[in-house]
């Protein structure tokens, strides 16, 4: 049963050879899905109000839900004077979906159940993202065995998202960059592997999908999300929904050319934002400025591991370094700058600085929004918040498989 349970229920959700009525219940049951994603709960005259129809129609669609498993009773709630009606909210334990987030330097895995809850972590596995068969293979190896720690039988696992770094085709769910071997993409290479259907995304935005459904959001449909990492890019939200391009490459503003400098991005052009104002570009500049003897408490870090990575130079903010501090005022600085553009373009509600960078807190916070009030649109940008992650490391976890979900029920 289990083996058969994963694709008759996710058919069921497939509107392209649908008319009609049955096309129109399929929108409901995801509308349904969507809205007890959001609220949690509801109840049969609140999803009769939600989708305009009558509460008998309602009822005809929530218990072909329940049918399948994806929806289930929590109770009853008082809807007035000696009513008490039925509370349904998603099922946990129908479908899992599984996350992979490939950094720098590290892997994560996820678990999550129909209900958006996570229900098995491994995050910071070591590893050297490089373009190799090993690294793919471990990866590989990895997500086996994690599949088979979690305790979850394989029949329940609907499907695999995957978070990595580059240029990801999200039509054709191809990296174009990375893990390419005997012409085989790494999506073919991983559902061979898993025997499940895997969606790739770019890094930042699985990232932005974890902040703006588990962050600091609230009602906010106009947002933006800033991924500080290594890079620098953008994920956009307007009216609730990710925004991707028509080539699936929206929210690149790393590589804006702001600058009249000679150094050569990762994209091999000369003045991206990227260059003066990335996690790569805070290491350098870091780096070059101990060569000229500045004193720091990165300068034995650097010197015993052959590197500096952002969790070191984020350590010694925290410590109180003052090259370090000193060298993150300088990039707020220029970020703001560049986010100004993107307040002038997209007039947001909320813009939310996540990724790496994220866990400085006042002192990127504060120059960022100093140089934001001086170079964008005073009408523009009055109604605009700046805030800071609160997930942390777990947005780019929490948004792959989140969106995974999502992608497989057509809600996104």
């Amino acid at each position: 049963m289990e083996g058969l349970l994963r694709k008759p229920v996710l058919d069921s959700f497939i509107t392209e050879s649908l008319s009609g009525v049955a096309f129109k219940d399929q929108l409901r049951k995801k509308r349904i899905i969507s809205h007890l994603s959001q609220m949690g709960e509801a109840t049969l005259p609140e999803l009769s109000d939600l989708l305009n129809i009558s509460v008998p129609k309602a009822t005809e669609i929530i218990t072909t839900l329940e049918q399948e498993g994806l929806v289930m009773t929590a109770g009853r709630r008082n809807e007035g004077p000696g009513r008490k009606a039925l509370v349904y909210t998603l099922a946990p334990h129908t479908l899992y979906f599984l996350g992979v987030e490939i950094k720098k330097y590290s892997i994560s895995l996820g678990l999550m159940g129909f209900d958006r809850k996570m229900v098995f972590e491994a995050t910071n596995i070591p590893f050297l993202y490089e373009n190799s068969e090993d690294a793919l293979s471990f990866i590989i190896s990895n997500l086996k065995e994690f599949i088979s720690q979690s305790g979850i039988p394989a029949g329940k696992i609907a499907g695999l998202g995957c978070s990595i770094s580059g240029r990801v085709n999200v039509h054709t769910g191809e990296i174009l960059t990375f893990y390419h071997f005997g012409d085989a993409p790494v999506k073919r290479a991983l559902e061979e592997a898993l025997g499940i259907p895997v969606f790739l995304d770019n890094d930042s935005r699985t990232l932005s999908y974890g902040e703006f459904h588990f962050g600091r959001r609230r009602h906010q449909n106009e947002v933006l999300i800033l991924n500080l990492d290594y890079g620098l890019a953008l994920g956009i939200f307007v009216k609730g929904q990710p925004v991707y391009g028509i080539s699936g490459y929206a929210g690149e503003l790393g590589h804006i050319p702001l600058f009249d400098n000679e150094k050569i991005c990762y994209c091999g052009k000369k003045g991206c934002l990227e260059t003066e104002a990335s996690g790569r570009a805070l290491i350098d500049h870091i780096i070059a400025e101990m060569q000229q003897g500045s004193n720091s408490l990165l300068s034995p870090v650097l010197q015993q591991k052959g590197r500096i990575e952002l969790g070191d130079v984020v350590d010694a903010i925290d410590r109180g370094d003052n090259l370090a501090l000193s060298a993150i005022g300088s990039i707020g600085a220029k970020l703001g700058r560049g986010l100004a553009v993107t307040i002038n373009l997209f007039n947001p509600e909320l813009i939310i600085l996540a990724g790496a960078l994220s866990r400085v807190g006042d002192a990127l916070l504060l120059p960022i929004k100093a140089y934001i009030l001086r170079h964008s649109l005073s009408l523009v940008n009055a109604d605009t918040r700046v805030e800071m992650s609160e997930l942390g490391e777990l947005a780019g976890l929490k948004g792959s498989c989140l969106l995974v979900r999502d992608k497989m029920l057509g809600l996104v």
